[in-house]
């Protein structure tokens, strides 16, 4: 089984996005237009890492939504290894979408991935189990830490420390239980909503465990403020980057969290403009 939680130190340049839901074009433009990619693809399998040593972390909900689900999970895939071999790296964690998925093909989010798989000729239930795909998705962390910035899906981790929460984590994948309440239940780090509203002192307890400054998350697209942009709260303690980027939800075309090694957190369009957060 794969770590639950990435953990490793600073790195030069620091990307994360998150909540692609089947945008594949808008992905490629995003990636594209800020210099990770060195051009749009022929086919997803074909693309090439052009970010150097720079580090770009995804977290979760490629799949559903959108109807180039597909296409989004095959460029990741390929991108991985590629800004691996240019001496980058790519960090996919894994959304409650992904989750649901590989715990039932069928769920009632699943549409329309299950359709798109359907229509290559491709069994859902194979997918989510032996299939290349599958078997990726399963690969992926939930989480990673990386010097003072930590990401995931949903930011929930209960104000546990690093250790207790990998462990909590990775009792809930033994034996691929994607479902376990650990990985989609409702105050699960996946799964959970508005945690950050409980107190004002939650964040900050849950920062000050995990021995890190910021703590970056997607899964609720109006989350610390409007949809449509990143959004950030407590000083730059929260960063929330689901944009709302697919076609399906159409809140933005796109934008990722650039961070500096020095720390220094910019908002990056498409077309390549930043806006300092």
């Amino acid at each position: 089984m794969a770590p639950a939680i990435v953990d490793q130190p600073t790195v030069d340049r620091l990307f994360a996005v998150s909540d692609v839901h089947g945008g594949y074009d808008r992905l490629v433009a995003l990636l594209l237009g800020n210099g990770l990619i060195g051009s749009a693809p022929t086919t997803p399998a074909s693309v090439t890492w052009a970010g150097g040593n720079a580090t770009l972390v995804v977290t979760g909900d490629l799949i559903d939504k959108g109807s180039q689900s597909v296409e989004v999970v095959d460029l990741l895939r390929a991108l991985e290894p590629s800004a691996s071999t240019a001496g980058g790296q790519v960090i996919v964690t894994l959304g409650n979408h992904e989750a649901e998925f590989l715990a039932n093909p069928f769920n009632s989010k699943a549409d329309p991935f299950d359709s798109e798989l359907s229509a290559e000729g491709l069994d859902p239930c194979v997918v989510a189990s032996t299939d290349p795909r599958g078997v990726w998705l399963r690969s992926r962390p939930l989480a990673a830490r990386i010097g003072a910035w930590f990401f995931s899906h949903a930011g929930q981790t209960a104000g546990l420390d690093l250790p207790h929460l990998e462990a909590a984590l990775e009792a809930g994948l033994a034996g691929n239980r994607f479902d376990d309440p650990e990985i989609i239940g409702a105050d699960s780090i996946l799964e959970s909503r508005s945690w950050w509203d409980a107190s004002p002192d939650v964040a900050q307890a849950n920062a000050t465990a995990l021995g890190v400054e910021h703590i970056v998350f997607g899964h609720t697209p109006d989350a610390l403020g409007p949809a449509g942009a990143i959004a950030t709260s407590q000083a730059n303690l929260l960063f929330r980057i689901d944009v709302g980027m697919s076609p399906a939800v159409n809140d933005s075309h796109g934008a990722l969290l650039f961070v500096t090694r020095s720390g220094v957190a910019v908002e990056l369009g498409p077309d390549g403009s930043s806006r300092p957060l």
